[in-house]
């Protein structure tokens, strides 16, 4: 492979040698599990990510039965039949009456996996001032965003701040994010970070990437002093960074694919390119990655025409079509990962930049709207129905945002703390906290992560001041602990290295604990408190003028 077009393609929008992970599960804050759950297994959960793109329409993929008669006023060419050989399936006749709802009839494997108990279905989820361009509604969403001006423009996205505040990315072998299915970039894990803790794997060999990427690195280029130094050494930095965890993956996937052939017996459908992803996702992990946020993507709900092929063959078409890939996918998925011996390890959750007006248009078809379904997948997830079907004789054109029953950051701030143990203060830094305290019930009670045992018990009313900040040369951190242990204080740079590192005993009274930095120069740094057992329960940024 062409070494530019191989750089071009994933390198200078992927990670580098300072990103890489592995297998120690230090990077955790302190936790309590309930159940007396070993650590180890919240440490080897991950997050799969599906992004319907284009704006998934939510009406004809869940339809609200004792509203049947509004929805075909508001649809009356390219609904779904009610009854017969092509009409829509019934979702659970135990469900309230506001909850009933027939699936499109070619979500068979949704179905499947909502029987199993191992799907719940999210109703009316948006953000909310919604956004109808494609591109500014993805944008917001990665960067967890609400539509407003005061929060538009963020630096970084919400998988990148949550990734850097839950784990030392130091520690690991493999990158904390893996991306599939594009070979744009995600905005959600941008970051302002020098370097980058994700993994663009779209279009590669991935039991070959070792092989593709060993030699791009090969001599060292001599970096030129001038205009265009800093950006071309920030090139050399990512070849370097590939180099480095290249074989990781080759390696990681190789064990995933002999373990499969020695077990699995799942034969994914062909031509999906979804259950293709998903397939590369449960090799990576059956074979050792420790990748917390794994993103897949799937194109073409943008339905503004021929969404069905027609009023009496409604069942049949475009959206069909899309909708058989994700429910098949999905189920494949999750019978491959029971089949591999790791379905506790992983939860799955859909979601698109928005949904489609509830009226149709003139061309078989419907236009941008807002509120939509989501769908959490997993062994661990608590299956059912959260919420109600909008009240449809309150819809014209387009669904009032007051209809909206759930916000996207809450459904992920549900997952990223109860199933990967995401800490108070990592769901603060993630710029989630808004949602701690109307978490979803989405994951079973006997499998949720008690994140407890953090700042909150550590320190008396979880406060830690500075004496200043911005700091000039010097400050102190002060605090009162609950309890003596010996643990440590360390600075770290944005890049990730440590700057500054103590021992520290924390003993229950005021503790005033000076601390130096003249020697360092102006920048951003982060503080970061450790326990006795390592594990660090408080991270905060340090400005030094």
């Amino acid at each position: 492979m062409d070494r530019r077009k191989f750089l071009r393609m994933s390198a200078l929008s992927s990670t580098s040698a300072m990103l890489l992970n592995g297998h120690s599960l230090s990077a955790f804050s302190q936790t309590n599990l309930l159940n007396r759950i070993p650590q180890s297994v919240i440490g080897d959960r991950a997050l799969v990510l599906v992004q319907l793109r284009g704006g998934n329409d939510g009406l004809n993929t869940l339809i609200p039965i004792a509203q049947y008669d509004d929805y075909a006023r508001l649809r009356p060419t390219i609904r779904i039949k009610e009854t017969g050989l092509h009409g829509g399936i019934p979702l659970d006749d135990t469900l309230a009456s506001s909850q009933q709802a027939y699936l499109h009839p070619s979500l068979t494997g949704l179905k499947s996996l909502y029987d199993e108990g191992k799907l719940n279905i999210l109703h009316a989820v948006g953000y909310p001032q919604l956004n109808r361009s494609h591109f500014a509604s993805r944008a917001i969403m990665f960067q967890g965003g609400d539509g407003t001006i005061e929060n538009s423009g963020k630096p970084d996205g919400w998988m990148a701040r949550f990734l850097y505040s839950a784990y030392d990315h130091e520690k690991y072998l493999d990158p904390l994010g893996i991306q599939l299915g594009s070979n744009k970039p995600s905005l959600g894990f941008q970051s302002s970070h020098e370097h980058k803790v994700d993994l663009n794997l779209s279009g590669q060999d991935v039991s070959g990437y070792y092989s593709i990427v060993s030699n791009i690195g090969n001599p060292s280029p001599e970096i030129p002093v001038s205009d265009y130094g800093s950006a071309l050494a920030h090139i050399s930095n990512i070849e370097r960074g590939i180099s480095t965890y290249s074989k990781r993956i080759s390696e990681v996937f190789d064990i995933g694919l002999s373990k499969r052939n020695a077990g699995s017996t799942i034969n994914y459908p062909s031509n999906n390119k979804l259950a293709d992803q998903l397939k590369t996702v449960a090799t990576l992990i059956r074979g050792g990655s420790k990748t917390k946020v794994f993103l897949v993507s799937y194109n073409g709900f943008d339905t503004h025409g021929n969404q069905v092929q027609s009023e009496s063959e409604s069942h049949i078409g475009k959206h069909a079509d899309l909708l058989k890939d994700v429910g098949d996918a999905l189920k494949y998925f999750q019978d491959d990962l029971k089949m591999l011996g790791i379905e506790d390890q992983v939860v799955s959750a859909t979601f698109t930049e928005f949904g489609r007006k509830p009226v149709e248009n003139g061309n078989l078809g419907t236009d941008h709207g807002n509120l939509g379904p989501m769908f959490v997948v997993g062994k661990h997830v608590q299956g059912g129905v959260s919420g109600d079907h909008v009240d449809l004789t309150k819809v014209t054109e387009l669904y009032d945002n007051e209809l909206m029953q759930h916000d996207y950051r809450q459904v992920f701030t549900s997952i990223i703390s109860d199933f990967l143990g995401a800490t108070n203060a990592s769901i603060v830094e993630t710029e989630f906290e808004d949602f701690s305290a109307s978490k979803l019930n989405l994951i079973d009670a006997n499998q949720k992560a008690d994140t407890s045992l953090s700042l909150e018990t550590i320190l008396k009313d979880k406060i830690v001041t500075l004496s200043e900040n911005p700091v000039s040369s010097s400050f102190n951190i002060n605090y009162i602990s609950n309890r003596y242990f010996r643990g440590r204080i360390e600075l770290k740079s944005m890049a990730g290295s440590s700057v500054f590192n103590m021992r520290q005993d924390f003993v229950p009274r005021l503790n005033v604990v000076p601390i130096e930095i003249s020697h360092l120069i102006s920048g951003v740094y982060i503080l970061v408190m450790f326990d006795e057992k390592n594990q660090p329960f408080h991270k905060q940024k340090i400005f030094k003028k």
